[in-house]
């Protein structure tokens, strides 16, 4: 299994590379817009902090493992959707990674904007979880990106059904390694990171 999961990431290094970009992309445009302009902070207020909110309350005020398992199952929900609607040309995959970076970037510049300088806020409350979660989502967009363009244009040697059959065999190769990396992800999230916000809140 480890094998076929390395297999993988090699032979889609390009669409993971692709992914990464279009996620750093949407990060640094919205962190650099936000810092620049503060009143945006109200359209996120009227937009994506509430959904934020609203899954940190689902997570975060009762039962630590039905917390962890909420998550989870959200993030897994949120994977599978960006690789199977990549049949869409690719279109849902790619919004999704800039939109995920976007938001990434408007969490770090909230935070910023209240005092705390963004490499302690990655180091304390994102890096820990986020160096499991990343790399999962990266790997679900970019074989859903793969998905898409090779709709439109098989595998060389290969006609269509060939090559939408073998991408999914690929994707049934990288679902452990999703599964898992967003698992571990999600116990982090919850059982570490408030620990670790707390301390550095004590601290400073």
């Amino acid at each position: 299994m480890v094998n076929r999961i390395k297999l993988v990431f090699t032979e889609n290094r390009s669409w993971l590379f692709l992914a990464t970009t279009f996620f750093f992309l949407g990060y640094i445009l919205s962190y650099s817009a936000l810092s620049s302009d503060p009143a945006l902070f109200n359209m996120l207020e009227e937009t994506a902090f509430p959904l934020l909110r609203d899954l940190g309350d689902r997570v975060f005020s009762g039962n630590p493992i039905a917390g962890t398992l909420i998550l989870f199952f959200h993030n897994l929900t949120a994977s599978l959707q960006v690789i199977i609607l990549g049949f869409i040309l690719g279109i849902p995959a790619l919004f999704s990674t800039l939109a995920n970076g976007t938001l990434l970037g408007a969490v770090v510049a909230h935070m910023a904007n209240e005092g705390i300088l963004p490499l302690q806020l990655i180091i304390i409350s994102i890096l820990p979880h986020g160096m499991f979660e990343l790399p999962a989502f990266l790997l679900s967009a970019a074989l859903g990106l793969k998905l898409g363009y090779h709709v439109v244009f098989p595998l060389p040697g290969q006609g269509r059904k060939e090559t939408i059959v073998h991408i999914f065999r690929e994707i049934k190769n990288a679902f452990p390694a999703i599964v898992l990396l967003l698992a571990v992800a999600a116990m982090l999230e919850v059982f570490v990171t408030p620990g670790l916000v707390r301390n550095f809140l004590l601290n400073n």
